[in-house]
């Protein structure tokens, strides 16, 4: 039997790899129904609508103490340094 497995994708802001689909189409229009489960980002809410750039909003959360967003999907071996290195 043959079995697809599931693909993730990555946080542009934070490195988180376990979203569910990308922020961004080919085009560059932002799924607004996506918000990562790390940072809280929300692609079109967060970044255009106040003014953020995705540099800006991962100083600022990094700044504010990177806090999860859903602290119950929060990994037990999680590490910001690591995890940002899942960033292209």
């Amino acid at each position: 039997m043959f079995f697809r497995k599931k693909r993730f994708y990555v946080c542009s802001i934070c490195g988180y790899n376990c979203l569910p689909g990308p922020l961004y189409d080919k085009e560059g229009v932002p799924d607004v129904s996506l918000i990562c489960a790390c940072c809280g980002f929300q692609p079109g809410y967060d970044d255009e609508e106040l003014g953020y750039t995705l540099e800006s909003y991962r100083a600022e959360w990094i700044q504010n103490g990177a806090e999860w967003f859903r602290e119950k999907e929060k990994p037990k071996q999680w590490d910001l340094n690591k995890q940002l290195e899942n960033i292209d």
